[in-house]
């Protein structure tokens, strides 16, 4: 059990917090905007069939019956249910209720959280005065814009960036972004950028099977492959850049997002990330930056909670 994680009669009860990955899960709880540090917790999805196990195992580790948890996932919110997009797993919030004893639930996109996350100066760096946008690259891809509202709380819209198009970068891509397609099923920018996308993109040039860490590096021979990777996120980091003009930074988050980060001064990036015309001056209002905490979420979904009650 966790140490300070009790609650004697008659003291608040606190919120429970949980960013459901892909592959990942990871559960706290926090008093308002301040998480217990000593109750975070980080938890395989393989060691579950569903969510309402690892919720269970989380909450008989802490002992605690939460006062409402707020629960994002690596999926779509429609209604009542969060589908995960690379997990067959279907959440929902009577599910959430059952396993936890809490009937005040609220469901975000895990990359809402993120964002939510930006206006923590802990995490972000700074206060939040102007818009802010995240991109988490993992076992997924997506993106979330922070704005900072008048009444000092912010507002972080839901979407699925991910699913953008794959970006054109040069002629000699064009096969290969072909192939991505083919391969993947569709168009999306997932294909190549997440770590199941670094493997695909190393397979389809070379034949070869390469762990996404080895491309990241880069390990000898995986050269042409990050440099292919740079392009692309480049080009795509551009593209979100002039849709949200996020003048108070632009983050990277995730395990590929921390490693290619290091790489943002390659050339291929600079090129297609900056080269935008009569625009080319504005990409550099934009502070890239990069977000190192993994509890970042936590943080987040905590703070989302804090500033609607």
């Amino acid at each position: 059990m966790s140490r300070g994680s009790r609650h004697p009669i008659g003291m608040v009860r606190p919120f429970l917090v949980a960013d459901i990955g892909g592959t990942t899960s990871r559960f706290a709880l926090s008093d308002g905007v301040r998480l217990r540090h000593d109750s975070i917790r980080r938890i395989a999805n393989v060691r579950a069939s569903g969510i309402a196990v690892l919720l269970q195992e989380y909450l008989k580790d802490v002992e605690v019956t939460p006062a409402v948890v707020c629960l994002a996932a690596a999926g779509p919110v429609s209604g009542e249910t969060i589908r995960l997009t690379n997990r067959n797993w279907q959440i929902s919030r009577a599910e959430i209720a059952r396993a936890t004893g809490c009937t005040d639930v609220v469901l975000l996109n895990d990359l809402q959280a993120m964002g939510y996350a930006l206006a923590v100066s802990g995490i972000a760096g700074s206060a939040i005065e102007q818009p802010r946008l995240v991109l988490a690259l993992g076992t997924g891809n997506n993106a979330a814009v922070a704005h900072p509202l008048p009444d000092g709380k912010v507002w972080v819209p839901p979407a699925e960036h991910g699913y953008h198009s794959l970006p054109f970068t040069t002629p000699e891509d064009a096969s290969l972004l072909a192939a991505l397609i083919q391969d993947f099923g569709s168009s999306a920018i997932e294909a190549a950028l997440s770590g199941p996308g670094l493997r695909r993109l190393h397979r389809l040039r070379t034949g070869e099977s390469r762990p996404a860490d080895d491309i990241a590096a880069p390990a000898p021979g995986c050269e042409a492959t990050l440099a292919a990777a740079l392009r692309l996120l480049g080009a795509y980091l551009g593209s979100l850049a002039l849709t949200h003009l996020p003048y108070g930074g632009l983050y990277l988050a995730g395990a590929v997002g921390r490693a290619l980060y290091q790489h943002l001064s390659d050339p291929g990036f600079q090129h297609h990330y900056g080269a935008r015309g009569a625009y080319s001056d504005l990409m550099r209002q934009f502070p890239l930056r990069l977000i190192t905490d993994e509890a970042a979420p936590l943080h987040g979904a905590a703070l989302c909670l804090a500033q609607s009650r």
